[in-house]
């Protein structure tokens, strides 16, 4: 399943894409898109969270796209708060950052997420991130 942009966005230009794929224990999402906008990010986490609550997934692996500037701290509260109601139908949110200089801003989305009951974690490679979704750590 793909997005070309949000569902109530006029604009005819895609804003961000989707591709989802099965894996093994959980559910993989690349991320793609140019345009640095929190309504952009609200859009398609909202469409990666009833994707994954679709096909009954818990765990997720997302590929975030690189960013041109990372969010915000109040963006990312912001989006903490929206979707800590949806905490209860995932175990575990793995996120890689592609942007190594972006990383330290990302944390804040954990901090915030943990501190809502979300079980996230930000990561800078991908393998670290597998481990985590399918053993998880001591942390959890």
């Amino acid at each position: 399943m793909d997005s070309e942009r949000p569902p109530d966005s006029p604009d005819p230009q895609p804003a961000y894409r989707l591709s989802f794929a099965q894996a093994d224990g959980f559910l993989r999402v690349q991320v793609s898109g140019d345009i640095d906008a929190q309504q952009v990010r609200i859009a398609y986490w909202r469409e990666i969270v009833a994707v994954a609550r679709t096909r009954g997934e818990r765990k997720l692996l997302v590929f975030d796209r690189k960013k041109g500037v990372p969010a915000t701290p109040d963006e990312l509260a912001e989006m903490a708060r929206l979707f800590s109601v949806d905490a209860v139908h995932f175990d575990r949110v793995a996120v890689v950052e592609p942007t190594p200089t972006f990383l330290q801003a990302m944390e804040h989305a954990e901090i915030h997420g943990r501190s809502l009951g979300i079980n996230v974690r930000i990561f800078a490679d991908e393998s670290s991130a597998e481990r985590w979704l399918l053993f998880g750590s001591a942390d959890d």
